[in-house]
């Protein structure tokens, strides 16, 4: 079966392998995921999150704990921020653990893809521990812990640019987590009590 995970933007991220579950599923994290060389840990393992750049003090930080975490001013946002459009970007944790991030107004990010040539408003943009972007001028920066965030194994950046890395065993297949992560979810919004716009109209849940 191959790697269904629509959210990558592949112009972007040519190295995003389309054949990324076409091994058996490994039937729990490899035993070197903690700790170890490896990059491949269970589900939204590595404690991702966001943290503010620039700011006087020390950033604020956000985990990522949610399948979609939605950033903009208006009050039903995951990170509420004034001066962004009301709903101006999201990070979507993905089936193939990874995260990424969709934008619908002024976002910059390191490079830009042939989707987005000014990048004004990336879409697909994958964050690895150490990604940064700004939106509107507030910096950001996604963090998680190295043997969660399928990067470079056996050392990653401190083995050496230079250096040819040995290949790692293939991912597990996080499907099954990422579905029953969604469905979590969607059960809590479900049982929640109704969202309501400043004229008292009931809104939906993000």
């Amino acid at each position: 079966m191959q790697n269904s995970d629509r959210h990558v933007n592949r112009e972007r991220h040519p190295d995003f392998a389309d054949n990324q579950f076409t091994h058996p599923p490994h039937p729990a994290p490899p035993e070197d995921a903690e700790g170890g060389n490896g990059t491949h840990s269970s589900y939204g393992a590595g404690h991702p999150h966001l943290v503010m750049t620039g700011v006087e003090g020390g950033g604020a930080e956000f985990p990522l704990t949610g399948e979609v975490t939605t950033i903009g001013s208006a009050p039903d946002n995951d990170i509420e921020l004034p001066g962004l459009l009301p709903h101006h970007a999201r990070i979507t944790h993905t089936e193939t653990d990874e995260y990424v991030l969709d934008s619908i107004g002024e976002t910059t990010t390191p490079s830009a893809g042939e989707a987005s040539p000014t990048d004004d408003a990336p879409t697909g943009a994958r964050l690895r521990h150490g990604s940064g972007f700004k939106i509107r001028g507030l910096g950001f920066v996604f963090q998680r812990a190295e043997y969660a965030d399928h990067g470079r194994p056996f050392g990653g950046r401190g083995g050496g640019e230079g250096e040819k890395q040995p290949q790692q065993a293939p991912p597990p297949d996080y499907r099954p987590a990422h579905e029953a992560a969604r469905a979590a979810e969607r059960s809590t919004h479900d049982g929640a009590p109704p969202v309501v716009d400043e004229e008292g109209s009931p809104r939906e849940h993000h």
